[in-house]
């Protein structure tokens, strides 16, 4: 590991932690949200009310530390470079974090979309088998997603141990 100044060693280890953060949370919510929400036993409505307090609560801080994550990625990748040090590294942790929102909008957006209408009544209102249908599949997508900031972890260790 080459001699890194204090100011981007820890800015790189915040990128790291920050990355792991994220894959933890989007872990959290599918393998411990969202079977908590689907065997509380409710009706349709209190389903969707469950799901969509996790989802309030997660959509409130993830993409914008997953932005702010993939910004100080950015920041390293430049800093390295000019240095002429490795940087590809700290690019593509940048890109994986950054690769949430794409993902969600196409693979999440219209599940997101017909529960938060279910939910606030102004969309069609759906079964409970609906319901925890569309629950569990977005459980299972978002589980997906948690290999996006756990990539951009492993990069960013990665290029900061070269």
């Amino acid at each position: 590991m080459p001699f890194l100044s204090t100011p981007l060693t820890l800015a790189a280890t915040g990128g790291i932690l920050g990355s792991a953060w994220i894959s933890g949370n989007i872990t959290a919510l599918s393998i411990c949200a969202v079977p908590a929400v689907l065997q509380s036993g409710t009706t349709a409505e209190g389903l969707l009310r469950g799901w969509h307090l996790q989802f309030t609560r997660g959509m409130y801080y993830l993409p914008t530390t997953g932005a702010a994550i993939a910004l100080n990625y950015f920041y390293l990748a430049s800093r390295h470079n000019g240095r002429g040090l490795e940087w590809r590294g700290y690019a593509a942790g940048a890109l994986s974090n950054l690769l949430l929102i794409p993902f969600t909008v196409i693979f999440l957006g219209g599940i997101n979309g017909k529960m938060i209408a279910a939910n606030s009544g102004t969309g069609k209102q759906l079964s409970q088998e609906a319901v925890r249908h569309l629950i569990t599949l977005w459980g299972k997508l978002n589980a997906v997603r948690l290999f996006m900031p756990l990539a951009g972890a492993a990069l960013g260790l990665w290029n900061l141990l070269q």
